[in-house]
């Protein structure tokens, strides 16, 4: 029976066995090269501390106080996002791929997957969707470990697109995880004149100054923010992005904004911001934050909406992959076999300098 990796109810990387089902007419299942999925994600589940005593309220938008838990979405997710494979059966109404197809997109970490080959009218995240997923490319000659870096660039490029990073801007991006690298590539190729890259491990640096960082900075030996306001004359960057998840990398970014300077938000935080001083810097430099509009909750459109939607996104995405502008050598680190999930898992929790975004080989 084939294999598939899950998280169970102790939050712990395990490999199960799973039944083939029968295709619909509309689907194709193909046999799984290489997949990775989230691990910065899936470890802001895992820790849990924003649904403590609360509960989604969907008609409200708001968090509200509950006795209940909500459900555990580690346990109720699938744990991969991308995937490369080749195509070993179709549905009897698919007409547009055909058998020894090799394709990349939306996986799961399972020795097969099943794709709906139509797209639906409106998006919907694929690790929500039934069945899931839906969205496939053909590869062709795009290495497959670039082509594992889809999804996250989704997050890259609308954190520069919704900032209104434009040519000439100065951008700070603090945090270099797999996102946060992907971010200074799409930043140098939006025109950005300089560009920041904020991170304590120097892996990180060395790869966003390889990726296109003008000045790369340790905030553990510097104070960052300090250092850019040094490096650009006093004045500060346009747009500083947060991609880490952590509260001291948005009060690095909103002290290295300039006056009237965008701090973008993206990485998804946890816990009470006790030490976040608001009425310093960011009042003092009127500064205007955003969340980018479709990064928490990517079944919501962009913000340039009908001009954009995501299916435009990754389309785009796909084709800078493809026409070489849109790459990013040595992003997948570690590679591993499938067997070696669950080790990958115990890495990433108790030594996660030594992962940048894991891959999964068949």
């Amino acid at each position: 029976m084939p294999i598939k990796a899950v998280f169970n109810e102790d939050h712990e990387a395990a490999l199960v066995e799973y039944d083939e089902r029968p295709l619909a007419p509309n689907e194709l299942r193909i046999q799984t090269e290489y997949a990775s999925g989230k691990h910065g994600t899936t470890m802001l589940l895992m820790d849990g501390r924003n649904r403590q005593g609360q509960r989604w309220d969907a008609d409200n938008r708001l968090y509200l106080p509950s006795a209940e838990p909500e459900p555990d979405p580690v346990t109720h997710n699938q744990v991969g996002t991308s995937g490369v494979g080749a195509i070993i059966e179709i549905g009897a109404d698919v007409r547009d791929w055909q058998i020894g197809d090799r394709v990349f997109g939306f996986m799961d970490v399972s020795e097969t997957n099943i794709i709906t080959v139509e797209r639906p009218a409106d998006f919907i995240w694929p690790g929500f969707a039934e069945p899931s997923p839906w969205l496939i490319w053909e590869l062709g000659d795009l290495d497959p470990l670039l082509a594992l870096c889809f999804e996250p660039a989704y997050v890259a490029v609308n954190s520069v697109r919704e900032s209104k990073v434009r040519f000439g801007d100065a951008v700070a991006v603090v945090g270099l995880g797999a996102i946060g690298l992907l971010t200074v590539k799409v930043a140098a190729l939006s025109g950005a004149e300089t560009i920041f890259a904020v991170d304590p491990l120097p892996k990180r640096r060395k790869l966003a100054q390889d990726y296109g960082a003008h000045h790369v900075i340790d905030p553990f030996a510097a104070d960052a923010a300090l250092e850019i306001k040094k490096l650009t004359g006093g004045a500060g960057v346009d747009v500083a992005i947060e991609i880490s998840g952590h509260y001291a990398a948005l009060d690095t970014a909103i002290r290295a904004a300039r006056f009237g300077g965008t701090v973008c938000q993206a990485g998804a935080i946890s816990g009470n911001a006790a030490e976040l001083w608001l009425g310093r810097e960011f009042l003092t430099n009127s500064l205007k934050m955003i969340v980018p509009q479709g990064n928490g909750a990517m079944e919501y459109k962009p913000a340039d909406y009908p001009l954009w939607d995501q299916f435009r996104m990754f389309d785009t995405i796909v084709s800078k992959m493809k026409q070489g502008q849109l790459t990013v050598p040595g992003l997948i680190d570690p590679l591993v076999s499938i067997e070696d999930f669950p080790d990958v898992f115990e890495l990433i929790k108790h030594n996660p300098a030594e992962v940048v975004k894991y891959g999964i080989r068949f």
